[in-house]
């Protein structure tokens, strides 16, 4: 391919353990312990002997507000994992890949990783487990010319708020961040109330709106806002009352849930309006979802993205890796590879589609980095 190909959705991030650009580190574990209540693609493993264990012991499952968190001495560990104890026991999560003994990713290191694989850019996504990040993001996109384009960091349940507005206002401005990550799990620090699309969220909507940047999104398939469904109907909303929003399905539509026993999807009514008809797109990014349930190069992942691009189009999909958490399941070059070589049902323009060209209309920044890495 004789193209910069671009990544949608990779991090960095210092240590886990630190403040990482929160006001203090207990601000930090907080969002970390929730995401870890919420994370369900890793299970839960009792510390002495590995046990896989059911119980959910992070927070009290009818309370999602911050008054629900459970003092479990909740905190980061080493090789990946977050680790606490509870009635004597000590658990973890390996959320991250065992070699990541800190829980960290400099920016240098995956650029080596990107190097290694033959991508151009990635897209840096700003979610709260790894830290408040812009400033990092900035520095990262400075050191590195043409290698990184960052995402603003919101703080989902204040984010119609005046200062909040001023904080977003500064991270496009003068950090240069190019769209707004938003993670619906963010909104517990409210109880979830007001909802997002609720006419209370509207100053943060049109701030977006009049910026021209889109919004990653990343939505639950069960969480205090509903199904996976009901998050759609939601942003359906928010699409109604401001149109020129463009939005980013980050993970992609999770389409285990829709499928049968052959594999044929059945999409609800709400996705398939969005993605026929809104300025939604999803990236293609099935390794990390999958790549606990089946081996490389994940056959059952082709036979969706095909029925995905056939009943869509290749110009509403991006593909990302979520590297470096990827590499739990594969390597780096491997989230590439099992979609650029075993994909021969795409033809050469879809691909560089998928690859780069839908992330330069998203992101029009993005045509900038040819010129800054050259």
């Amino acid at each position: 391919m004789d193209y910069g190909i671009i990544d949608c959705h990779a991090h960095i991030f210092p240590p886990a353990a630190t403040a990482a650009g929160f006001a203090d580190v207990e601000t930090h574990r907080l969002h970390q312990q929730r995401a870890m209540h919420m994370h369900g693609n890793q299970p839960y493993r009792r510390k002495r002997d590995g046990a896989v264990v059911t119980e959910r012991m992070l927070w009290d499952p009818v309370d999602p507000s911050p008054a629900g968190r459970i003092d479990a001495r909740f905190g980061a560990g080493r090789f990946g994992r977050f680790e606490w104890t509870s009635g004597g026991e000590d658990y973890y999560v390996q959320f991250l890949p065992p070699w990541m003994d800190d829980l960290s990713m400099p920016a240098d290191r995956l650029v080596a990783f990107m190097d290694n694989a033959g991508v151009q850019t990635a897209i840096l996504q700003n979610d709260h487990i790894y830290g408040n990040l812009a400033e990092d993001f900035s520095n990262a996109s400075r050191a590195h010319p043409g290698r990184f384009i960052g995402l603003a960091q919101v703080e989902e349940a204040f984010a119609y708020t005046d200062e909040e507005l001023e904080r977003l206002n500064d991270e496009i401005g003068r950090l240069g961040m190019a769209g707004f990550y938003f993670t619906t799990t963010g909104m517990f620090r409210s109880g979830y109330q007001p909802m997002h699309s609720e006419p209370a969220y509207d100053p943060y909507w049109k701030f977006v709106e009049e910026s021209g940047l889109p919004v990653f999104w990343v939505q639950s398939g069960s969480s205090p806002v509903g199904t996976y469904e009901d998050e759609m109907h939601h942003l359906a909303r928010i699409v109604d009352r401001f149109p020129r929003i463009r939005h980013l399905l980050v993970h992609g539509i999770p389409t285990s849930l829709y499928a049968d026993e052959n594999q044929r999807l059945s999409l609800p009514p709400i996705i398939e309006t969005l993605l026929a008809e809104a300025p939604v797109s999803a990236e293609i990014l099935y390794p990390i979802a999958w790549g606990g349930r089946q081996d490389y190069p994940y056959p059952r992942a082709h036979m969706h993205i095909r029925q995905l691009l056939d009943r869509f189009g290749a110009s509403r999909f991006l593909w990302g890796s979520d590297a470096p958490n990827v590499d739990r399941y594969c390597t780096y070059a491997q989230s590439l590879t099992y979609f650029t070589h075993y994909s021969d049902y795409l033809s050469d323009s879809d691909r560089r589609a998928i690859l780069r060209d839908n992330a330069v209309a998203l992101l029009p920044a993005l045509s900038e980095t040819d010129d800054a890495g050259t």
